[in-house]
């Protein structure tokens, strides 16, 4: 690997980008997310029917979210769509 491959290698070790996805693999549910879903318990139970690929794809929008306020929002789209029985609409 040349120099530039490594060093990108060490920044994305230093601002995380490096095992962002570590989590996901894992189906870890972010704190945040949690949260919202155990507002209504059919929200919980909705969003752990779903399949692997689903929840790690509704897993990598949360995380991936750059902004903070981005992050609630599509924390709070999940949740509200989960109490209904629905996917945001990119996972349906």
């Amino acid at each position: 690997m040349t120099k530039v491959g490594l060093d990108s290698i060490e920044t994305a070790k230093q601002n995380g980008m490096w095992s962002l996805l570590d989590d996901v693999e894992k189906l870890i549910i972010p704190e945040d997310l949690r949260l919202v879903l155990d507002n209504t318990e059919s929200s919980m139970k909705f969003f752990q029917s779903q399949s692997k690929s689903i929840k790690k794809g509704m897993l990598y929008y949360v995380v991936s979210a750059k902004r903070i306020e981005t992050r609630k929002k599509r924390t709070s789209e999940i949740a509200h769509l989960a109490a209904k029985g629905m996917r945001p609409k990119q996972f349906r």
